[in-house]
């Protein structure tokens, strides 16, 4: 539980500055990682043994909802965070298909899926407030 608590302070530091200090596409993608740990938390239904529908469905979502951004913009760490998003979705698939694969390996891995995309949105909104202020001290 914690762990979660933490998870999510971090996301919504990350999405509110890309919110507050990011381009287009990274407001976007701010936008939508919070609305999607939101619904997440909406239709998370624990199981011990199989994966969750729910949660699968609003990865899915998130995942297309990427996908447009990244169609739209042309930045390629847009690309990186579609990608990542594609691959919890997989992960969702996976244990759906093999019930071999244990719940704590699909735990695990939309943690890493989740805190790559944090870590690429971050960078993204990094680089993009630094090239801000550049121009500006440039113009003055």
């Amino acid at each position: 539980m914690t762990q979660a608590l933490i998870s999510l302070g971090v996301a919504i530091a990350v999405c509110a500055a890309a919110i507050r200090f990011g381009d287009k596409p990274a407001r976007r993608v701010g936008v939508i990682v919070l609305v999607g740990w939101a619904a997440s938390l909406l239709v998370f239904r624990a199981s011990p043994r199989f994966t969750d529908s729910g949660l699968m469905l609003v990865d899915g979502v998130v995942a297309a909802l990427f996908i447009w951004v990244s169609l739209s913009s042309r930045r390629l760490w847009t690309v990186v965070i579609s990608a990542f998003q594609m691959l919890a979705v997989a992960s969702h698939l996976a244990t759906f298909i093999d019930h071999r694969v244990t719940i704590n390996t699909y735990t695990v891995s939309l943690a890493v899926w989740s805190h790559g995309i944090l870590l690429v949105l971050a960078v993204a909104v990094w680089r993009h407030w630094r090239e801000q202020r550049r121009v500006g001290n440039e113009g003055a």
